[in-house]
């Protein structure tokens, strides 16, 4: 059985990785199909910081805010250190059980 806060944890980085990748197919996905990508955009997370990079060049290229290219980096390595923080004391839990 696992405890409270690992399952709570576990619903922060669901909700958070899902914000995510919302943002990123209706944000950055579309306005770097507007500026010729091709399709596996958005769909690699591996890409991800890439993509993020290309979206800050078209936003200043355009003269735009780069807010949302701030919004969505911090979120991005948010989600990465909860899913370590979340993998960690999942393993912990693991090797502490009482029995």
């Amino acid at each position: 059985m696992y405890s409270r806060e690992l399952i709570g944890l576990t619903i922060l980085l669901a909700v958070s990785v899902a914000t995510q990748i919302g943002l990123h197919c209706f944000r950055v996905c579309r306005k770097l199909y507007g500026h010729g990508a091709k399709f596996p955009t958005g769909f690699l997370f591996w890409r991800w910081f890439k993509e993020l990079r290309r979206y800050r060049d078209v936003l200043a290229a355009r003269g735009e805010d780069p807010s949302w290219y701030h919004i969505m980096f911090i979120l991005t390595w948010f989600n990465l250190l909860l899913a370590f923080g979340v993998g960690e004391r999942a393993l912990w839990e693991q090797t502490h059980r009482l029995q």
